[in-house]
Order: C-alpha cells, then structure tokens, then sequence
C-alpha cells in the first residue's frame, strides 16, 4: 500500500475526533518541539514549506478497534504540557494511532487552533518572499494579549473559515487596509492570502502524505515503531526504554508524571523530570545510569514497575527530607551536578527495601553527616560521571540494605581512584557560589528572578566612592547573603553600618548571618568583616558537616 495524500484542513478534523479519529498510542514519546529553545523558528519554517508545497514527511497510522491504551493530542501547549491516555471505556473504539508524525501534526494543531508557550501565530500579510533571506517566512508568533495590527492575520482566523469564494472575498477587503492604497503592498496581500487560503483553508491541496499499517496486534505495530525510530530518527534510549515499559505497563510515564508534580510540591520548586526518575529507576534495577534500550528484557519490566511502586517513597524523601528540610533548596539550578544525587536516593530505597530506618530526619546525627560530606564533595568535587555514580550507588544500595550508615569512605577511594579530589579545596566551593552560599545558610530560602537567586553583597559593590580594589574584595562569596531584590535594592549603595543602625534597616538585621554587632569596629573595615566572616563560614562547614576547606592545593587530610 502506497502514501495516501490528505489536506491540513482533513487532517486536523481527525485529531482528537470522537469516530475514526487519529490519536497518539502510549508508546510514543511526548512532544518535544515546543519545548525547544528555538521552537517558534522550527514551526514557522513548517508552515511555510507548507504554503510553498514543500514535502513534510510522512504519516504513519495504525488503524484498528484493538483495545489498547492512547492519548490525545494537546490543545494549548505549554512546557510541562502533558497528552494524557484516554478514559479506559474509549480504548476499543475505532480509531487511528499516529506511530510517526506526531511532531508535526502536534504543532500544527496547537498553531492552527489554539496557543503554543502562550503565544498566536500569525502571517504578515505584507510579507514580500522575493525581498528576504531564504529562512524568512511571514510567519511569526505575537503574544495573546498584543493589540491586533490589519497587516498581522491570526492562523487561528484564517482555518475557521468557510470554505468559499465570498468568504475569501470579505477577508481580503478587510486584509487590503494593510496596504494604504499601494497597488504593489495591495498584489503582495492577495498573493499571499491566496497561497494561504489554497493550503489551510482549501481541500483540493492534499498536503500531508500518511500511510496506514496493516498489523493484527499492537506487538506487530510496536515492532514497525521500533524500526520507524532507530533509522536515524532521534528517540533517546530513555525513550526507548520508556516504550517497551509503557506497552506492558500504559499508563507508566503518566506515574512518573504524578511523581515528577509531586517533588515539585514537596520541594518547594525543585524541577525534576519524569525522564531523571526513569533514570533512578534504571540505575536501582539494571545498576547503571548508562541507558541501553536494547539490554532491557521482558523480566526487567516488572521490576522498573516494582521500583515505581517500592523505591519512589525514597526518592521523594531525597527532595522532602533532604534536599528542602535541611538545606531549603527549592529551585534545580541550585545542585549542579544532579547525577551525584543518585547515590543518596539508591541509599534510602535500599534501607527502605531492607527493613532499616529509611527517613533522614530519623537517622542518627552522625549517619546524616556521612550523607552531608558526600553531597558537599560529590557537588564541588564533580564526582558525577556515569562509571562514578554507578559504583557509589551499587555501595550504598549494599550498605543501606544492611543497615549500614552511607559508605562515604569507600565511594571517597573510588573517587579518588577515577582522579577526583578527595578533600574538598577553596577554589572549587568558590565555583560554586550559589549552592555554597546554601549549605552555608540552610535556613534561608532563595527567592528567584529569571532562574538566578537573589543574593545581596552586605558590602555593596556600588557603594559611593568605591574603587576597583574595593569592588574586587567584596565581589566574593564571604559577603553574600541570600536575601529578596527589595532589600538589596534599598541598601544598594548604602554602607552597611549605616543601613543596619537605620530605622528601616534595623529590623532586617536578623535575616543576616555570620555577621557582627552594629557597634562592631568591623563595619568600619571592609577586609576585616569579610575575613571575620570567612572564618566564621569555614568554622561552620566543619561544625555542621564535617568538612574543612583546603586552602593550599597540595595539602591533602
């Protein structure tokens, strides 16, 4: 059977049509256009290989009245924006899944139809092809919310029409305003409507090519899936393996999904991914974080369920207990390497599994320090390489299960072994100012602006008649302190004894640390406040968890 052609307009009365729709099957990946960094440039040159009759690649659906779990296409995509399966009474109805396409037709519905990020596609009816770059289109998104401009037509307008040469007609006059009366801006708005029209709006340009395979079992067509997506089309091997999981097992990545919201509600805001769990998941039932679809047996998909079911209570203490109820980190930016994390989450799910105290607020003092040293060195000492990670969780998987406290000291010697610092030196905690500045103040909580915490300098950097000497010594993690932009904004150039001995700056004083009373000759002596407080910050990193800060690069403990 050859590729059949079909029109956009067909094409998106099918997706998500109650009899004889097209909807996406479980095995398929999420939508991943409109999530990238340049999503809005990817889609407008598809809308306009659209109008110029460019090909777009094929369609490829599985018709059939099988019972089997799908999902429907998203109306308004946003990040984070989830197709979610269907109720369970629709699965026998018949209908026909999308095994490849689903990028494009997903798009081109959000665009045609609704919002995508937020955002209304639109066509400059002005748009001169003859006069721009190659990779110019016409096409552009405008906020929801801008003021409407004649020469801008929403997308969503245009494929509401009716089908007839009178509606063209009403339209066009109205488009023609764009032009002012110039007769060559007015040929530019009928050429262009007219290639719109004949695309989006017209059933005589069968645009789109799909084909139907013939298979009796969603095994068959899982098989054609499978060679669909290993012949140079970029399925990751989480992907992958999230595919095999999800035919046995369909609404799986709808649990990571619940899973991933709820370390986000627990965390305070941590962002951490249905494909990051995966990964815990794989690393807790094949022992490595190295993911490798084609290693994945029948038997194993049992036991990523079971790791679902046994070892997620642990993961989300990880978050909960750890991460936000003892250093109130609530935002992912601030762990940098969250691989290293791993090991942590192995370690209470095998206490967990083995019987054994699991929750950190209940592990003896000592116990929670051994944790503490290996997130402090595994985060500035990069110990986050898939080979490290894989070895230290095997230990602390071995361990938790017995009862054992985390076995730092063994994952040390495999660090220091693949060529990794053991000891924790100054110039790689300064790299680091943000989660330093956290682990050195967990009680206070960064308030974040465009993904970067508010922090404020004690001694401004600005402050008024300061040179560069001045400027270079306060610029430096001994004088930060994580506090809201309004504060920092009030005292922004203000010194700080006298922004401290003030009315209205008194009453922040108690949300400083590490920091003198006001009548304290220190104030007056910026060199000497931040060599009091670097002090007082390394003297904590030793008291609270154990570490001391190597300042001689030669001088290993």
């Amino acid at each position: 059977m050859s590729y059949l052609g079909i029109s956009v307009r067909e094409a998106m009365s099918k997706l998500n049509a109650t009899h004889g729709g097209w909807f996406l099957p479980q095995v398929q990946r999420q939508y991943v256009w409109g999530a990238r960094h340049e999503s809005e440039g990817y889609v407008c040159l598809l809308l306009d290989s659209l109008k110029r009759g460019y090909p777009i690649g094929g369609v490829v659906l599985w018709e059939t009245s099988t019972p089997v779990p799908y999902r429907e296409f998203v109306r308004d995509y946003a990040p984070g924006q989830y197709a979610h399966q269907v109720e369970e009474g629709r699965w026998g109805a018949a209908k026909s899944l999308v095994y490849d396409g689903q990028q494009r037709l997903q798009t081109l519905y959000s665009v045609l139809y609704y919002r995508l990020n937020g955002r209304v596609l639109h066509f400059d009816m002005l748009f001169d092809a003859d006069a721009v770059e190659s990779d110019d289109t016409g096409f552009l998104f405008r906020d929801a919310d801008a003021a409407a401009e004649v020469r801008y037509l929403k997308m969503t307008e245009l494929v509401s029409k009716v089908h007839s040469h009178k509606e063209k007609v009403v339209l066009e006059e109205r488009l023609l305003a764009a032009a002012n009366g110039d007769a060559a801006k007015q040929m530019l708005v009928r050429v262009n409507l007219t290639a719109l029209w004949d695309i989006f709006v017209a059933d005589s340009t069968k645009s789109i090519a799909y084909f139907s395979v013939r298979a009796e079992t969603p095994t068959e067509v899982n098989e054609v899936f499978r060679r669909l997506n290993t012949g140079g089309v970029a399925l990751t091997q989480l992907e992958l393996v999230l595919s095999k999981i999800k035919a046995v097992q369909s609404d799986y990545e709808e649990e990571l999904w619940r899973l991933s919201e709820t370390i986000r509600e627990v965390s305070g805001g941590i962002a951490f991914s249905s494909t990051e769990i995966l990964q815990f998941f794989h690393l807790m039932v094949k022992k490595t974080a190295r993911i490798d679809a084609d290693r994945l047996e029948a038997k194993d998909i049992a036991a990523f369920q079971k790791a679902l079911a046994d070892d997620s209570d642990a993961l989300v203490e990880v978050f909960q207990g750890y991460l936000a109820g003892l250093f109130s980190i609530n935002h992912a930016s601030i762990v940098p390497r969250w691989l290293a994390v791993l090991p942590i989450a192995s370690f209470l799910a095998a206490r967990k599994r083995g019987g054994h105290e699991w929750r950190i607020r209940a592990l003896p003092v000592a116990e929670v320090t051994l944790i503490h040293r290996y997130f402090l060195l595994s985060q500035f000492c990069d110990w986050n390489t898939q080979t490290m990670v894989n070895q230290f969780a095997r230990a602390a998987r071995d361990d938790g299960e017995a009862g054992l406290p985390f076995p730092l000291d063994a994952i040390r010697q495999t660090a220091i072994q693949k060529s990794r610092t053991g000891d924790l030196h100054e110039h790689q905690f300064l790299a680091e100012p943000w989660l330093a500045a956290k682990v050195l103040m967990p009680s206070r909580s960064y308030i974040f602006h465009e993904r970067k915490p508010q922090v404020d300098h004690i001694f401004p950097l600005n402050l008024k008649g300061a040179d560069e000497t001045y400027q270079n010594a306060v610029d430096v993690l001994w004088n930060f302190q994580p506090m809201p932009a309004e504060v920092n904004n009030y005292k922004r150039a203000k010194h700080p004894k006298e922004f401290f001995c003030s009315e209205e700056g008194r009453k922040y004083i108690d949300a400083y640390d590490f920091i003198p009373d006001t009548s304290s000759l220190l104030w007056d002596d910026y060199v000497g406040f931040i060599a009091e407080r670097e002090r007082k910050m390394r003297g904590q990193l030793e008291t609270k968890y154990g570490v001391r800060l190597i300042t001689n690069p030669q001088a290993e403990v």
